[in-house]
């Protein structure tokens, strides 16, 4: 009972910006627990080549490219998926378009890009997914959000912007979908190792270090049991809900 809990045979989980980092990381989790994955970021070369990994790994996997900032990507995505699948269980939004810069280095056209991405992108993903989730009888949807998104982070302003607004859009289609079986939440990371953490530089990091209780980075698969528990029948009665990952740095700094 306690494995079949965390079970994903049989579900199929789409895990934007899984070709690296904490998409990557989440992806294997998924697969690990018997979900057929398709790992999917702007480049099909480098979603072919993970979703080849992971198949090397036993894994059920396959890559499909997809630019979230594009309406028409997105919708040939969810074509795709009802012919070849006929559903989706679990969606992850995790591709982000995050620019190291200043506000008033913030230019509009760079504004309505990040606009488009991680705030109309993730609503597209949301809309499709529940569309063939309500064909199935309920699923998941899992956004990646950030602590940045509680507390502002300098040359960050449009991440943590788009990442505040990912907790109102939760709870929105929480709201409205509860009624078909489909849950929403919303993962918060603080500090990770990943390439975004090295845009701080080491004493960047040793400084976020000394600010967490428990001492460390987070690990990448972490994010990836946090997801799986929303995703799997652990989470059944978990919806419209933010889930921060941070190793308490947020207690610290308040």
């Amino acid at each position: 009972m306690a494995d079949q809990i965390f079970d994903l045979h049989g579900r199929v989980a789409l895990v934007t910006g899984s070709t690296m980092g904490l998409g990557r990381a989440t992806a294997q989790v998924l697969a690990e627990h018997g979900a057929h994955v398709v790992i999917s970021s702007r480049k099909q070369d480098a979603c072919d080549a993970v979703a080849a990994e992971f198949r090397d790994l036993g894994f059920s996997a396959e890559g499909r490219a997809c630019n979230i900032g594009d309406g028409a990507a997105i919708e040939a995505m969810y074509q795709y998926l009802a012919a070849q699948h006929g559903r989706l269980d679990i969606l992850v939004n995790n591709a982000v378009l995050s620019p190291w810069r200043s506000i008033l280095d913030t230019d509009p056209g760079l504004l309505k890009k990040a606009l488009e991405v991680n705030i109309g992108g993730y609503w597209q993903m949301s809309v499709g997914a529940v569309k063939l989730m309500q064909q199935v009888g309920g699923g998941s949807i899992v956004n990646i959000s950030s602590t940045a998104a509680r507390h502002a982070t300098p040359m960050l302003a449009l991440y943590s912007t788009f990442k505040a607004s990912l907790d109102g859009m939760t709870r929105a289609f929480a709201l409205e979908f509860g009624e078909f079986g489909i849950r929403v939440n919303t993962v918060l990371p603080g500090l990770f190792d990943t390439t975004l953490a090295d845009a701080f530089g080491d004493e960047g990091k040793q400084r976020a270090i000394a600010q967490t209780p428990l001492g460390r980075l987070g690990r990448p698969n972490e994010i990836g049991y946090a997801v799986l528990y929303l995703a799997s029948d652990a989470g059944a009665y978990v919806t419209g809900t933010s889930l921060v990952i941070d190793g308490g740095r947020t207690v610290s700094i308040g």
